[in-house]
This record gives structure tokens, C-alpha cells and sequence, in this order.
């Protein structure tokens, strides 16, 4: 996190601002609520299910795991879960609570674990794969705290030997590409892994053995256990995309020249929004700073996507890696993606204040305009997500993921108004951030082009 920044400061942050924003609407009670008399809609009428499917992740590494690698990966969670008894009896482990959670970090390494006709992009499978790694390793760990010969240390990975591999790995990123774009979007991801890992999840870490509590103990082995895995995998596929280039580039510094381009921009925009005396770009203005005058009900669907559109922006600034300001991120090609995903968002909230400025209150006309927007928002994710832009690719990782939250809404058997016309106003936004998106891919490629 930038600056040492915590989550928490940042909340308390955020929390303060907005108690300062709602002390300065005080006396507006008698404004009229868009929600006191809506339109009427046949919610019964919305579909619960819809013919578009949402676009597949798209491939970021051209390269996979050779059937051997995927083999071992998954022999390493049948190793590390063959100490424990399978059953698990209350004869063998009179502990419930214990028992109970051995069990279930077991029975979840078997479900994250990929099956082996599953058809997972790369960066998904390392997910996986380090997921089902971290619940068998948590298991065995809080196997060894509780039986009298166990040991949690001797389960895991030398928490030492791990952080030095992802230091190294890490420093040696971003490696060789076909091209900056590449580069960024195939070495950003496992930039991020390493950076996490090293920052958070085995800082201060004194290793498994350290910790009293079995729970806490196993919990410790699946941490670095995790970190271990994603080492292999990062170098794993580092190095077969490195070897599978005819034509391998350097591309660490056309990365940064056009982080910092990038940054420089998102900057500017954060400026105009802030006016003269702000101390920290990252402070999130509020969605009256994108608007010059509000023609819609404070409480109308567009009104609350841009609160929600622009908290998201700024919780990004806060937390991601972010060329903004005089905060230079160590990682460039992490720093690029991040970057522009700002950007994405900034410049997708300035269109949803355009039309919040324009009276659109985002409200479907009918039931039929739901699956008409989730249409468009459809059609705006695919376009992204099958671009031979790997940048706009990336980006499209990022903004698929939200249609399930709106597609479950829609398909639950308690629905209403107000639940409909999120999900409409939910579908526009995936449009229009899908849409600047490749906007914002296009300029990155012609920026480094140039």
C-alpha cells in the first residue's frame, strides 16, 4: 500500500468526509426523493435469466501449463493433505472446533483445486492452484498444532527462503516481451503477486512455529505455502513466456516512461477536481465535484451510480499502486495497469456525470430495457475482452466480474423496483467503463507507438 497507508486510516478518512458531506446537505429535507414517487415498473416482467452469456476472462499469457506442471501442482496438495485421517473421526480428534476446521480447509483445497478438462486461462489456474495450496497446507498445519508429534513448522516452506525467491523474482520483473503493451499485461499480474506477498502477507512473519494457536498456526503454513506457489508459478511462467518469443524485447522502461505519462494525466484530471490547497490528490471530492449542476433527484439510480462509481474510483487510488503525485510505484508493469485503471474509472465517472448533468435518472423505460442494457454492457465487455490490445484485455479482467452480482439480484426470488433498476443502471456503468476502457488501451498503445 502507497505510503503506508492503512486500510483503516483511509476508512476513517473517508468516514469523516462523508460526515462532513452529509453536515453540508443538512436543511434539504424537504427535497423532493426520486424513490417517494418512481415510475412504475413491471418488476415481474424483468427476466431472471438472459440468452447473452458474459464474455469468457480473456487469455493475458499466451503461454499454459505444460500437463506435467498442472500434474505436479496438484500432487502437492494430495501431499501435503496425506497425514490426516480421512475420515476424520471424533475418536481420532475429540475437538470439534478443531475438527471442524481441519475439514473444511480440506474439503475447500478440493473444490479450488482445477479439474483437469476445466478450461482456466493462466493466470486463473495459478489462482486456483495457490488457493487449493493455501486450505491443504492451512489444514495440515492445524494438523500438526494439535496432535503430540505434529509440528506446523515442518509442514510448511522456510518462510526465509520464500520471501528471498519472491524478492528476487521480483526484481527481475518485468522480464523480456513482444512488446511494452505485453509486458504490462502478462508481467503486471505476477508483479502484483510478489508485491502483496512481500508487503503484507509475510511481513514480520517469524513463521508457522511461531504462532500458539493451531488454528492460527495452520493458517500460517497456507500463507506461505500460497506465496510459495505463486513463486513457482510467476517463474514457471515467466520463463515459458520469455522462451516462446521470437523476437524478445526489453521493455521495463518504455513501461515506466508511459506509467509516468499516465500518472502525469490522471494527475491533471485529479487537480481540476480538487481546486487549489488540496494536500493529497488521492482525497476522494465527492460526486459534486463532477457535476456543475445536478438535474436528477439526489436519490435517482444515476445519482447513486455515481457515488458508487466514484468511491470505487478513489478506493483505488488508495490502494493500488497508482503513478499519481509525487508516489512513484518500485513495479512498472504494475504500475502502468494500475494506472490506467484509474483512469478507466475517472473517465467513465465524468460520463455518467454527464448524463446525471443531462436529467438521465438511469431508470429503465420498461422491463425489456433491462435486458436490452445488459445487452450493450455485454457487447461493450466482449469487444474489450477479445481485443488484440493485451492492455484492453486486462482491463476487461477487471470489469467482468460485475455482472454476477447484478445477474444474481435479477434471478433472486425477492425482487423489486428499486433492485431492477440497480442492476439497469449496473449494466450502463459495465458499458460505459468497458467502453473508456479500450479508449484508454488505444491511447497507452499509441502513446509508446510514438
Amino acid at each position: 500500500m502507497p505510503r503506508g497507508l492503512t486500510r483503516r486510516g483511509a476508512l476513517a478518512a473517508a468516514g469523516a468526509a462523508a460526515l462532513g458531506s452529509l453536515a453540508g446537505c443538512s436543511g434539504r429535507g424537504s427535497e423532493r426523493r426520486f424513490w417517494d414517487d418512481p415510475p412504475s415498473l413491471d418488476v415481474d416482467a424483468v427476466p431472471r435469466e438472459f440468452d447473452d452469456s458474459v464474455p469468457a476472462r480473456p487469455r493475458i499469457v499466451p503461454v499454459g501449463f505444460e500437463p506435467e506442471v498442472a500434474a505436479a501442482f496438484a500432487d502437492r496438495v494430495d501431499r501435503l493433505l496425506s497425514p490426516i485421517p480421512d475420515p476424520l473421526t471424533a475418536e481420532r480428534l475429540p475437538h470439534g472446533g478443531f475438527r471442524g476446521r481441519i475439514e473444511a480447509e480440506r474439503a475447500a483445497a478440493r473444490e479450488a483445486l482445477p479439474g483437469p478438462d476445466e478450461p482456466l486461462v493462466p493466470l486463473e489456474a495459478v489462482k486456483r492452484y495457490s488457493t487449493a495450496r493455501d486450505h491443504a497446507a492451512s489444514a495440515v498445519g492445524t494438523w500438526a498444532g494439535v496432535t503430540v508429534e505434529g509440528d506446523p513448522g515442518a509442514v510448511a516452506p522456510d518462510v526465509g527462503a520464500v520471501r528471498q525467491r519472491a524478492s528476487e523474482t521480483l526484481d527481475a520483473l518485468p522480464g523480456p516481451a513482444a512488446d511494452p503493451l505485453a509486458g504490462a499485461a502478462v508481467y503486471g499480474p505476477i508483479e502484483r503477486w510478489y508485491d502483496e506477498a512481500l508487503r503484507r502477507t509475510l511481513v514480520g512473519s517469524g513463521g508457522p512455529a511461531d504462532e500458539a494457536n493451531p488454528i492460527r498456526a495452520g493458517e500460517a503454513v497456507g500463507d506461505v505455502e500460497r506465496v510459495q506457489s505463486y513463486v513457482e508459478a510467476g517463474r514457471y511462467l515467466g520463463d515459458r513466456y520469455a522462451a516462446s518469443l521470437a523476437d524478445p524485447q526489453p521493455v521495463a522502461e518504455p513501461i515506466r516512461r508511459e506509467m509516468d505519462r499516465l500518472g502525469s494525466a490522471v494527475g491533471d484530471r485529479l487537480r481540476e477536481l480538487h481546486g487549489e490547497g488540496v494536500e493529497d490528490l488521492r482525497e476522494n471530492p465527492g460526486p459534486e465535484a463532477f457535476v456543475d449542476e445536478r438535474a436528477v433527484a439526489r436519490d435517482a439510480p444515476s445519482a447513486d451510480l455515481l457515488s458508487s462509481a466514484v468511491y470505487r474510483s478513489f478506493d483505488g487510488l488508495w490502494f493500488d499502486p497508482v503513478a499519481v503525485g509525487d508516489y512513484e510505484p518500485d513495479h512498472p508493469a504494475t504500475g502502468l495497469t494500475r494506472t490506467a485503471l484509474v483512469q478507466t474509472r475517472l473517465r467513465a465517472v465524468d460520463a455518467v456525470a454527464a448524463r446525471v448533468e443531462a436529467g438521465d435518472t438511469m431508470f429503465p423505460d420498461d422491463a425489456a430495457a433491462i435486458g436490452a442494457a445488459r445487452g450493450a454492457a455485454v457487447e461493450s465487455a466482449a469487444a474489450l475482452a477479445e481485443s488484440e490490445n493485451p492492455l484492453a484485455r486486462w482491463l476487461a479482467t477487471q470489469f467482468l466480474p460485475l455482472f454476477a452480482e447484478q445477474d444474481d439480484a435479477l434471478a433472486a426470488d425477492e425482487r423489486s423496483a428499486l433492485s431492477a433498476a440497480t442492476a439497469y443502471a449496473e449494466y450502463r456503468w459495465i458499458e460505459i467503463v468497458a467502453d473508456e476502457a479500450g479508449a484508454v488501451a488505444e491511447s497507452v498503445a499509441t502513446a509508446i507507438d510514438s
